[in-house]
């Protein structure tokens, strides 16, 4: 679709949108809404929401325990009270039991845009759908068909969102087509983010992230675990139908500190040895002391915390970061790619305010004064890398990308704005033909913004616009205006 076609979608959208209702249920809570993440995580770090925050999709059960134990002396100031109301609404529309929920959405874009951060922004220009929702005591289900215009994958009819799932004990298990988010960037996650669209799987994890009652393990706090085993496209140059393997833990010692351990493995494929002896060795690491042809595959693995001062010192400032190891070494994550960031927040006029730095680098070895080039998210098993439907899986960089995002989030009762800058040296190793968002190495310097409201009469409406700049660069990537209308209604 050409810029003209597309800029006269954005502007027709309010003419479709009369014939367009919806409404959503969900136990979990999506790695779309910085809203909502902002506002769950101010309640964290007051000590009112104890389930760790960095491992997304969130369970709505575990944070419907904690907001049922809230007094009102815990809503001790007008952001706390006002982020409670926000979260307490959203938790009564989406966790509605033995409700089937028909839906529907739309979506138009003007040049989507491609550096993805934790909000959802459109990834074509011209998405519509529809399906259900239900929530049973036990079991839980949600269809979701897209059609999309002219895909960058080629894939036009979509699941993206779909999943059914089954609660055993304080076990969540489920299968579909789910987005993730490990980490606690807000521009971006080294391991698993919503950069590339989600990967079909079947989901095991904790549902209540109440701490051990064993006393050795009782100081770990609140824990969240999750385990993902999926399978990658059969489009693959180098082995279709690869799995994908993932693991997380993310526990809370204490009420101001979070760490998060992360692994993933891609492994088997068509035309690759898949025996219990390669998931044997994938699991134990044995990868680089093998011939190329009996490794077991390409895996990631690393460390993440985040430390807030809001309760220790009473400042409202956090600071986060995230190293994940694209190699082995001694049984242990080497060549590092780094992310690092601090946000602060606080009331400016009636508005909920949150700010937040960020620095990324995806080369290995990222800290060292000559980092390695061509080495992150690529393997030389799977040559197609860590990526998914030309997408990287990790950082939306994708590989050898550096560079700051500054962004912010505002919110007064049913009125949200989002708003980041970013400047990011992309694919500096230039080295192969694989990178996702610029075929050539250069810079570029981009800044969005966008708009949010929802009534229970017209839903949620949000507006976004931006602008990309690669002036002086031979990335090969459209810059100038963009901006995207979305539409959609929650009961």
């Amino acid at each position: 679709m050409n810029s003209r076609a597309s800029w006269r979608c954005v502007l027709a959208l309010p003419l479709l949108l009369v014939f367009v209702t919806s409404a959503r249920a969900d136990p979990w809570l999506a790695p779309d809404d910085p809203g909502l993440r902002s506002d769950l995580q101010l309640l964290a770090d007051e000590g009112l929401v104890t389930t760790p925050m960095t491992s997304w999709p969130l369970s709505w059960a575990d944070v419907v325990r904690d907001l049922e134990r809230l007094r009102s002396v815990d809503l001790r100031t007008a952001s706390i009270s006002e982020a409670y109301d926000r979260v307490r609404r959203e938790a009564r529309s989406n966790t509605r039991v033995r409700v089937l929920n028909p839906h529907a959405e739309l979506a138009v874009a003007a040049d989507p845009i491609l550096v993805r951060g934790f909000e959802d922004t459109p990834r074509e220009e011209l998405e519509f759908g529809g399906g259900f929702d239900w929530i049973g005591d036990r079991f839980a289900a949600r269809l979701q068909v897209r059609r999309v215009l002219d895909p960058d994958d080629g894939k036009d009819t979509r699941l993206d969102g779909s999943y059914l799932g089954v609660a055993i004990g304080n076990l969540m298990i489920s299968a579909g087509y789910m987005e993730k988010w490990w980490g606690p960037g807000w521009a971006g996650s080294l391991i698993l983010s919503n950069n590339a669209r989600p990967v079909p799987s079947i989901t095991i994890e904790r549902n209540f992230s109440r701490p051990f009652d064993v006393p050795v393990l009782k100081w770990l706090g609140p824990w969240r675990a999750s385990f993902q085993a999926g399978q990658l496209e059969s489009q693959r140059d180098d082995f279709p139908r690869a799995h994908f393997i993932a693991l997380r833990v993310a526990f809370k010692p204490t009420p101001s500190l979070e760490i998060g351990l992360s692994r993933s493995a891609q492994l088997c494929g068509r035309g690759r040895d898949c025996g219990l002896d390669t998931y044997w060795d994938m699991i134990i690491g044995n990868d680089n002391d093998q011939s190329l042809k009996d490794q077991p595959g390409n895996q990631l693995a690393g460390f993440d915390a985040r430390w807030s001062a809001a309760q220790s010192l009473r400042v409202p400032v956090a600071v986060y970061g995230q190293a994940i190891g694209e190699d082995e070494a001694g049984s242990l994550p080497s060549r590092y790619l780094g992310l690092a960031g601090a946000e602060a927040w606080g009331r400016v006029g009636h508005w909920t305010v949150r700010g937040y730095g960020e620095y990324a680098h995806t080369s290995c070895n990222f800290s060292r004064a000559e980092p390695i080039r061509g080495c992150a998210y690529e393997n030389t098993v799977y040559t197609d890398g860590y990526r998914f439907r030309d997408r990287a899986i990790g950082h939306a960089y994708d590989r050898d990308g550096e560079g700051w995002t500054v962004g912010a989030i505002a919110q007064k009762d049913r009125w949200q704005v989002t708003a980041r800058a970013y400047d990011v040296r992309l694919n500096e190793g230039q080295a192969g033909e694989r990178h996702t968002v610029a075929p050539q190495g250069g810079r570029l310097k981009g800044i969005q913004a966008a708009f949010a409201t929802q009534s229970r009469e017209w839903g949620r409406v949000r507006v976004g616009i931006g602008y990309d700049d690669a002036t002086g660069s031979n990335l090969g990537v459209p810059g100038g205006a963009k901006a995207f209308v979305e539409w959609r209604r929650e009961v």
